[in-house]
């Protein structure tokens, strides 16, 4: 899944549990890719191009099921010992957990049930469907916005990120050329996708507008 849709999914936890700050979140839904990011830098994981299509076939340590569930139960005891905030550890554990789960669906079979065993691999290749990919993407982001409420300013930043995802979705060929030269663009333009969406989501989510307004005379039923 592309960074709008994951960030998106932080809208559904802050719906849940309208008092938690809305940043924390956002970092908890991409936690895993940023640490995949980094481990790129560092050379600890790797991605291939074949076939004219970009795989992450290596990923152990940021996206195995082990590694997402280790990950949300260190977050858990540092934000609810540390900050001692339950409500917004369990969120953010959650958090966590979704991105993994979620990249289950999209990925190719390269998420490892652990980084110290090489099979299992799990992943349903829906990324492998760039039409399907957008589609299913596109309507989660749309679920994510309906129910948490949004203003109109954040159904648009939902709608024209995914818009834009669409040609690297497309992508193949000779347009990969330059990932496989310099191996660091990559993480850098995910980087990037997730900082901006932050962002914009962050922006648009918190504001004034960002949420439809709550209809009161529907929640009182004895109002005169």
């Amino acid at each position: 899944m592309y960074a709008i849709n994951h960030a998106a999914t932080a809208l559904l936890l802050r719906k849940k549990e309208s008092t938690l700050p809305l940043l924390p979140l956002l970092i908890s839904v991409q936690l895993v890719e940023i640490l995949w990011v980094l481990f790129n830098y560092l050379g600890w994981e790797h991605f291939s191009i074949s076939g004219g299509a970009v795989h992450l076939d290596f990923l152990p340590y940021s996206h195995s099921i082990f590694s997402g569930v280790v990950a949300a139960a260190l977050s858990f005891c540092v934000i609810s010992r540390g900050y001692h905030n339950r409500k917004l550890a369990v969120a953010f554990a959650i958090g966590v957990m979704s991105h993994v789960f979620i990249d289950l669906v999209f990925h190719e079979k390269d998420i490892q049930l652990s980084p110290f065993s090489t099979t299992p691999v799990f992943g349903l290749g829906i990324i492998d469907h760039p039409f399907l990919n957008f589609a299913v993407e596109f309507a989660y982001g749309l679920f994510c916005w309906w129910y948490f409420k949004g203003g109109k300013a954040l159904l648009w930043v939902i709608i024209v990120f995914n818009v834009i995802d669409l040609p690297i979705m497309l992508a193949h060929g000779d347009a990969l050329t330059p990932f496989m030269h310099y191996p660091f663009l990559l993480p850098s333009v995910i980087l990037f996708q997730i900082l901006i969406t932050w962002y914009f989501v962050y922006r648009y989510a918190t504001s004034k507008g960002g949420q439809q307004p709550v209809n009161k005379f529907k929640l009182n039923p004895h109002h005169r």
